[in-house]
């Protein structure tokens, strides 16, 4: 497999070499075998291919922030993401909840 040295990979292994952690200490924590954390660590595998629960897990262990994992921490990125949400009117209705009252909830 081709290594490519990425912002991600740079990210993943600044935070292991600042914890003082071993590739296999990082795998096993976040609950991966070594040799898929070194894919990803050494840019076999592409960030966005993992699965959600593996890169929370990444991100706990390793103390990074998930969304400057995802976005570099671009809040430029999210609003674009934002903004191609769909509208309130083109939503399905919503069922509106009814406020609790009283310490029972009637």
């Amino acid at each position: 497999m081709i290594r490519r040295t990425t912002r991600e990979t740079e990210m993943l292994l600044q935070a292991r070499w600042r914890l003082g952690l071993s590739q296999h200490q990082v795998a096993s924590l976040a609950g991966l075998a070594d040799r898929q954390y070194q894919r990803y660590e050494y840019g076999e595998v592409e960030i966005h291919r993992i699965n959600l629960r593996a890169g929370l897990a990444l991100c706990a262990v390793l103390e990074i922030d998930p969304v400057s994992l995802v976005f570099d921490g671009n809040a430029n990125a999210l609003k674009e993401l934002r903004k191609q949400r769909p509208r309130k009117g083109n939503m399905k209705k919503r069922r509106q909840v009814e406020p609790l009252t009283g310490q029972d909830g009637q």
